[in-house]
């Protein structure tokens, strides 16, 4: 659904490496294309461990496959359902989220992406009244997770989840625990855009130097920056992903403004949350980009656990400071920031 990044530096493991210590496996998962290279003892086995993992995790999560968790909250006429420890543990960490950003994350906002075709393809502009009625469906805070005996979610009869904003994280935070578990030393994890690298690019000498991550130019092209980096996520969300054009000749993009059931009009093209976990950076992706430029640069000095980098649509660059001596602009912005 999201997050294109592109290796700046070749995802190619080093020639250096032996072919038996490295290994890249692609597949298709989640809708979208993976792919997970590694290098170290075990990097083969690992890569196809992590394989089978996503595609796990994707059987719970799916909207779509009529056995998953989700496609069972979704379609039950039940209030109480019972999931999987990792679909409850989604719920609870999105429920959370949903909360801190004042709502910017909505997990229950399935009814109006739905109306709006973005998870079928078949785009529309619904009417307000449909919306409004639509909305009446979306409160997170009717949701809840129980955990004893078994966990279940509760809800009320109507309402939809969907983790198409924290699943892919999940995912990769999940990958990156499989790879060190089996002595993957360096790594580089890209499912759909959502990235981790593991430990350092290993030159001809085998010392290990950071991996350059490069930023996509929303416009096409060149990327518009680059960051250099070793086991961080980085996870960027844009509305040049995934759009469609109305009859006006209006582009409605798919991060919707949660309490307008709209796609979101602001300031941003894109931004970019560096951090430990994937997980964490795929949920504020989403969400910063849905606050907009100044709540977004309001909600990291309220936390400042995480890096951003925004892009805006009159083509500035504004990075926060803990970013300082990783980022370096590739082409020359109108305007360039730095967030304290």
């Amino acid at each position: 659904m999201k997050k294109l990044i592109l290796l700046l530096s070749s995802l190619a493991l080093m020639s250096c490496v032996e072919k038996n210590t490295s290994d890249v496996a692609s597949f298709e998962a989640m809708d979208t294309f993976m792919t997970v290279k590694s290098y170290g003892r075990n990097a083969k086995k690992a890569d196809s461990e992590v394989e089978r993992r996503i595609r796990e995790i994707e059987g719970k999560i799916s909207t779509t496959d009529e056995s998953s968790d989700v496609y069972k909250i979704n379609n039950s006429g039940e209030n109480i359902v019972e999931v999987s420890d990792e679909t409850a543990f989604l719920a609870e960490f999105s429920l959370k989220a949903a909360g801190e950003t004042g709502g910017a994350l909505n997990p229950c906002l399935y009814p109006v992406t739905k109306a709006w075709g973005f998870t079928t393809g078949e785009y529309r502009v619904p009417e307000d009244s449909e919306i409004e009625k639509l909305l009446e469906s979306t409160d997170f805070r009717k949701i809840s997770v129980i955990r004893k005996p078994k966990a279940e979610i509760k809800k009320e009869i109507g309402m939809m989840l969907d983790f198409g904003s924290v699943g892919k994280g999940f995912a990769c935070d999940e990958a990156v625990k499989i790879l060190k578990k089996r002595g993957v030393e360096s790594s580089i994890v890209d499912l759909g855009g959502n990235v981790y690298v593991l430990g350092g690019k290993i030159g001809q000498d085998g010392e290990k130097k950071d991996w350059a991550v490069g930023i996509q130019n929303p416009s096409g092209g060149e990327p518009v920056a680059k960051l250099l980096l070793q086991d961080k996520a980085v996870v960027t969300s844009g509305g040049y992903e995934r759009f469609f054009t109305d009859k006006d000749g209006k582009r409605r993009i798919h991060i919707f403004d949660t309490k307008t059931g709209k796609p979101v009009e602001n300031t941003l093209e894109s931004v970019t949350v560096v951090s430990d976990s994937a997980l964490y950076a795929d949920a504020l992706s989403t969400s910063l980009f849905v606050m907009g430029f100044e709540k977004a640069i309001d909600f990291w000095r309220g936390k400042r656990d995480f890096e951003m980098v925004l892009v805006t649509e009159d083509f500035g660059l504004y990075y926060t400071e803990g970013l300082k001596g990783k980022f370096s602009a590739t082409t020359k912005p109108k305007s360039l920031g730095i967030i304290r």
